[in-house]
């Protein structure tokens, strides 16, 4: 990334400090994590990753992308009941099926206990790679992990207000909102 994306992308990232953690969903192969404001509710920021992350506290991983193709513990018990072997994953196993994998398992607790989540610290590296830091400690650290123009995630003002910051494996712009990536 060259000094202006840089200075772009971490201009745009200051901007979820305080925010608040409010919200963590899945699309298909997408995480979105959705940061909320303070003074005005109603006026949140979303962050979609399509590439490596990591939801960390006290040293121990939280989530991590490869979470979502992995089947549940539910998946895991009702095979046992239908006695398939241990550890062994049906062909047929569709893990972007809502509710079959271990990410959606682990959003579910998650959502259930978002405190002490608003951002405290937002880091920028080299080739797009960006930490923040929560109060509680906690971190979410985000890796972009394509050489090419591929999109690795997205800053979304829900407002509309302003452009998506996207980030590439060699880059990053402002685009509009509706534009298809």
């Amino acid at each position: 990334m060259n000094m202006n994306e840089l200075a772009l992308v971490q201009q745009r990232l200051n901007a979820l400090l305080r925010r608040a953690l409010t919200q963590v969903s899945r699309q298909k192969e997408m995480i979105l994590f959705t940061f909320g404001e303070a003074e005005n509710p109603q006026r949140s920021v979303s962050l979609r990753v399509q590439c490596f992350f990591r939801l960390m506290e006290n040293g121990r991983i939280l989530m991590a992308s490869s979470d979502m193709y992995q089947p549940s513990e539910e998946m895991w018990k009702m095979w046992e009941q239908m006695g398939m072997e241990p550890d062994h994953i049906p062909e047929d196993f569709r893990p972007d099926a809502p509710g079959v994998n271990r990410m959606d398992e682990y959003l579910l607790t998650l959502n259930g206990d978002l405190e002490g989540l608003s951002v405290r610290g937002a880091m920028l590296g080299q080739n797009g790679d960006m930490t923040l830091i929560f109060a509680s400690g906690a971190t979410l650290q985000v890796m972009v992990d394509t050489a090419g123009g591929e999109e690795c995630w997205r800053l979304m003002d829900e407002s509309g207000e302003q452009e998506d910051l996207v980030v590439y494996g060699d880059g990053a712009e402002n685009v509009r909102p509706d534009d298809p990536q």
